[in-house]
């Protein structure tokens, strides 16, 4: 071993406070690293020499080290006033990140360079495998993975770029396609659980993921990137930083990816694109323009049987077949959606600073389908892939075994003249004949404006008071792509029109803007806007052992509805409706002493509905019908922490309850005619512990449990209403969900690595996983039958590994350095369900079951083994 590796904590001379992002560097030359959110770092040198610590305003620090004394402690920086002008802020006050023994918040941070060390050729979702109560779900294609925190989907978890929320405002999603590129320009990435810190009036019911995007202000410089890896993987990017000159600086970042996907006919390609700018006016006036995006397309994947996996194997995928020799995926996704923000930080004087961020959201693309018979119930050839061939030729009007053709148009119209005797493809819900591919686009428009007002009174009191303004449109419509061999499409959704014929296919480019904006719209036509005011303040208090806060916030949230098709022209808009809701939450953190706190939060929310829940019935003559007596939902959480954190080690353990009450649900009877509507309760408690030891100078050691036990309240008693929204007396089905398991992430998890520094600049990492109690993600609505039980799905082991190396230049060379990074994900290529969407009982005949599951389930197998191979160049 012919490395030292030393660890320390900068912290600012004054104040105590940890130092995020100094660089830390092996003097003369180029091998050094930055702190992390906490101040913390390590280095390896070799054997002894000196380490120079430096972060902007402050001045530089240089250490001599020993192998004798590796634990360097906390290294204490100076503000130096003559540097200060040189900052590019960006937004600091609007950007909640934990503190470490400061803020009585569960979380979990990741630097820039360890999320796409992480990642490899993966989507960002995986980065975060590994934290406590978050489970990672990768299985349909390039850009669809997802996540869930504690038991939460990410409809209920707060995502945060730059301070500013990104989840969907009708519905609270998100979609991490859209944001393909954001472990590109990530500086920070911080994962809190639980009531989370935003100041913001945002309900998280299950955490906040907090990502934070690199600045303007950092040393000039840049890299070129390229990654490999399985299936057709590759991807190049290139970035370049200015530095601050004459007050300005600039950020920049291009990337391209390609692959064919882990599943069959999951092919896409894509790009990221960043620039951000900052000018430092004077001591007092600092600014900040970034944007950034990730214009994309994919094919995509589905769930199926085990059975129909166990048929045609793991990477199966229903969604395509060959079209003159060619992969043809009827279900891709297009999207381009990019965000940009402009920063002011006013500091208005020693105690008192201003910052307001004004920022814009534009969204352009959908996911495709089909208009007709639907691709799925289509016979398949023997390997178990769409006829697509056949297909074309039914819609030319041939006989086709299995297919409806299409027959010549007969029906009487005012367009009968032109298109009578061709093979036109109609929509109805009786007698479909043919089959074209259709885009459901989901474009909006988002506009907001934050701003935070902070001051210190004294030497231990700090009051936040803030605005959060918001306006939504989202548009939804539908276009046809592709004829796929038929004459036209005919459609007469619109009750407003006498019907309209498609004979041209639209492009699947999410760059095409006016093309998504002028193509003729079918199938359904409506537009939703969300409006959203809010107050809300903090008041902090911290001393040497203790620090709490209290914060508070409350909101109007409005609602309005756009529908072009299904009602008539004098009853399109509906009028604005609005519902008050708000938040109140408080901790407090005590410093027992250098190496131990205890902290302790609460919290209440009260969430608006989602536009969703509001207005649920789309493509019907009540569209525009809102959904009266539908209350908000509460949300109580309570947490309790010990940490202990010290150079030797880090030990975070807390435990949690959340009650999440009210949630709502409407379903469709049996007759399709009425709607029932409930409300639901779900309780989420556990304990998770986490840890990470440096027991000899060139290990790492990390390990994590956690534990949940996540169920239903009680049944749910549902009320009838009719099409015309009256109330249906004497019907009342019921929700057998008492004590259910709440299904859709494992509610135990474990977690041992290891990372060891091997020579200079080689090091080598090993992460084992075990998730069990994954239960099914089955609808509570679905729960009709007394007696109901959720299905456990099969226990699970992953290992994962990864080798590092990097080379260091001198001072003088124009090339600072050149790492490498070697990712191998589920080594053992490992057989596992990742996700259960059913719960049907375990077959007499045990040639029916799979690990004790009946092979009739729904089901999502994870990835097996995936590799990625990257090379990156700093100069």
């Amino acid at each position: 071993m012919g490395q030292t590796r030393y660890t320390g904590k900068v912290v600012d001379l004054t104040s105590g406070e940890s130092i995020p992002g100094a660089i830390v560097l092996e003097k003369g030359t180029t091998n050094g690293t930055s702190t992390d959110v906490d101040g913390n770092f390590a280095i390896s040198i070799n054997g002894k020499g000196v380490i120079v610590v430096s972060y902007i305003g402050y001045k530089t620090r240089e250490i001599s080290v020993t192998p004798g004394k590796t634990r360097l402690g906390r290294i204490e920086m100076a503000e130096d006033a003559s540097t200060l002008g040189e900052v590019v802020v960006v937004g600091n006050s609007l950007i909640d990140i934990v503190k470490d023994r400061q803020t009585p918040i569960a979380a979990t941070t990741l630097t820039g360079p360890q999320v796409t060390e992480k990642m490899g050729n993966l989507d960002f979702p995986e980065a975060l495998k590994g934290i406590p109560g978050v489970h990672t779900i990768s299985h349909r294609g390039y850009g669809d993975a997802k996540f869930t925190v504690r038991g939460f989907d990410q409809a209920n978890v707060l995502v945060l770029i730059n301070g500013q929320p990104v989840n969907d405002m009708e519905w609270g999603g998100i979609y991490w396609s859209n944001w393909a590129g954001v472990a590109d320009v990530a500086s920070v990435v911080q994962q809190q659980r639980g009531l989370g810190s935003s100041k913001i009036g945002i309900s998280s019911v299950g955490g906040t993921t907090n990502i934070v995007t690199k600045a303007a202000d950092r040393d000039q410089g840049g890299s070129v990137k390229f990654t490999t890896g399985n299936d057709g993987y590759f991807k190049t990017s290139v970035n370049y930083d200015s530095g601050v000159h004459d007050k300005w600086a600039v950020s920049a970042l291009v990337s391209y990816w390609r692959g064919d996907g882990y599943i069959d006919c999951t092919a896409g390609q894509g790009a990221t694109y960043f620039l951000s700018i900052g000018y430092k006016h004077n001591d007092r006036h600092s600014f900040n323009f970034t944007t950034t995006g990730a214009p994309q397309v994919h094919d995509q994947s589905y769930q199926d049987k085990i059975s129909t996996f166990e048929k045609y194997g793991l990477k199966y995928n229903s969604n395509w077949g060959y079209l003159n020799g060619k992969p043809y995926n009827f279900s891709r996704n297009f999207y381009h959606k990019p965000i940009a923000n402009f920063n002011w930080d006013w500091t208005i004087s020693d105690k008192t600073t201003l910052s307001t961020v004004v920022y814009g959201s534009w969204g352009y693309g959908g996911g495709t389908g089909t208009f007709g018979v639907a691709h799925y119930l289509l016979p398949d050839d023997e390997n178990g892939l769409i006829r697509v061939d056949d297909l074309v030729r039914a819609n030319k009007g041939e006989m086709i075994n299995g297919f409806n053709p299409t027959i010549a148009w007969d029906r009487v119209d005012s367009k009968d003249n032109r298109w009578a005797g061709k093979h036109i493809v109609v929509h109805e819900e009786r007698n479909s004949k043919g089959t074209v591919l259709r885009s459901s686009m989901n474009n909006h428009s988002w506009y907001g404006l934050l701003s935070n007002l902070d001051t210190k009174v004294g030497d231990n009191w700090t009051f936040n008071v803030g605005i959060d303004l918001r306006s939504y449109v989202g548009k939804h419509y539908q276009l046809v792509n592709d004829l796929l061999g038929a004459d036209a499409y005919y459609d007469n959704v619109d009750i407003n029109s006498a019907g309209v014929f498609i004979s041209d296919g639209f492009n699947l480019n999410p760059l095409a803007v006016n093309e998504m904006q002028s193509a003729q719209k079918v199938g359904r036509n409506y537009d939703c806007h969300v409006g959203w005011s809010g107050l809300f303040g903090q008041v902090e208090y911290a001393n040497e052992h203790l620090s709490a806060f209290v914060q508070g916030s409350i909101s109007e949230q409005f609602y309005k509805r756009h529908e072009y098709f299904t009602v008539p022209t004098t009853e399109q808009w509906t009028k604005w409706s609005h519902r008050l809701g708000g938040n109140i939450k408080g901790g407090v953190n005590w410093k027992i002493n250098r190496q131990n706190n205890v902290f302790l939060n609460a919290g209440y929310f009260s969430r608006q509905p989602f536009f969703s829940s509001l207005y649920p019935n789309n493509n019907k003559v009540t569209a525009n019908k809102m959904e009266e007596g539908v209350q908000n939902e509460g949300i109580v959480s309570v947490e309790g922490g010990y940490v202990y954190n010290s150079s030797f080690a880090r030990v975070a353990l807390n435990a949690y309850y959340t009650q999440w009450k009210d949630r709502y649900q409407s379903f469709s009877t049996s007759d399709r005619k009425k709607t029932a509507r409930t409300y639901v309760d779900q309780v989420h408690t556990g304990v998770e512990l986490e840890t990470t030891i440096h027991p000899i100078y060139f290990l790492d050691v990390f390990g994590m449990v956690s534990y949940g036990n996540w169920k239903y309240g009680s049944n749910a008693v549902a009320k009838i209403y009719d099409d015309q929204n009256r109330l249906v007396e004497g019907e009342n089905p019921q929700l057998y969900l008492a004590n259910m398991e709440v299904g859709g992430a494992p509610q135990f998890q474990t977690r041992l690595g290891v990372k060891a520094y091997i020579v200079k600049g080689l090091s080598a990492d090993l992460n084992w996983y075990y998730n069990d109690r994954n239960f099914a993600a089955i609808d509570a609505k679905k729960v009709q039958k007394e007696g109901s039980k959720n299905l456990k799905m099969p226990a699970y082991n992953l290992l994962d590994g990864g080798v590092s190396y990097r080379l260091s230049f001198k001072e003088t060379s124009p090339i600072k350095g050149l790492s490498f990074r070697l990712n191998v994900n589920n080594i053992l290529n490992t057989k596992y369900i990742v996700q259960g969407f059913s719960n049907i009982a375990a077959d007499e005949k045990a040639e029916n079951n799979w690990k004790g599951i009946n092979k009739a389930n729904t089901v999502a197998f994870g990835y097996g083994r995936t590799w990625s191979l990257s090379a990156a160049m700093t100069f």
